[in-house]
């Protein structure tokens, strides 16, 4: 095998790695996984102008502590959301709520939201 073929091959590899994510091992606190299906629930909150008006989601996890949940993103440039839904009714026509945070790919977003999570989570609950 040529050095290029490896190397393309080591990387498809790691870029399936980086989207992998297995639902059968608990994530940190407070984060859980959930069966629940918030899709509609974000559907109503989404107006035109916010970057997942339109796109395709699964709700994946949620946190215990806040209203923040976790969805796969099947039809955008990204992979996933962090959204804090608001429970509203109204939709914002400004397409500012609610919030979203983007994540690329599994590894980014476990470290750069789910971890830091847990640590600030440990210390809120020690104090």
């Amino acid at each position: 095998m040529s050095v290029k073929l490896y190397l393309f091959f080591k990387l498809v590899a790691s870029l399936e790695t980086m989207n992998n994510f297995n639902q059968t091992e608990a994530l940190p606190e407070p984060w859980y996984w959930t069966d629940q299906n918030l899709n509609d629930q974000l559907a109503s909150e989404l107006s035109p102008g916010h970057i997942l008006y339109g796109k395709k989601v699964r709700t994946l996890a949620r946190r215990e502590d806040n209203d923040d949940v976790l969805f796969n993103v099947m039809n955008a440039e990204f992979t996933f959301a962090v959204v804090h839904l608001t429970w509203s009714e109204n939709t914002d026509e400004g397409g500012k709520w609610p919030i979203v945070e983007i994540y690329n790919n599994w590894n980014q977003l476990y470290e750069n939201r789910i971890q830091i999570d847990h640590e600030n989570y440990n210390i809120f609950n020690e104090a």
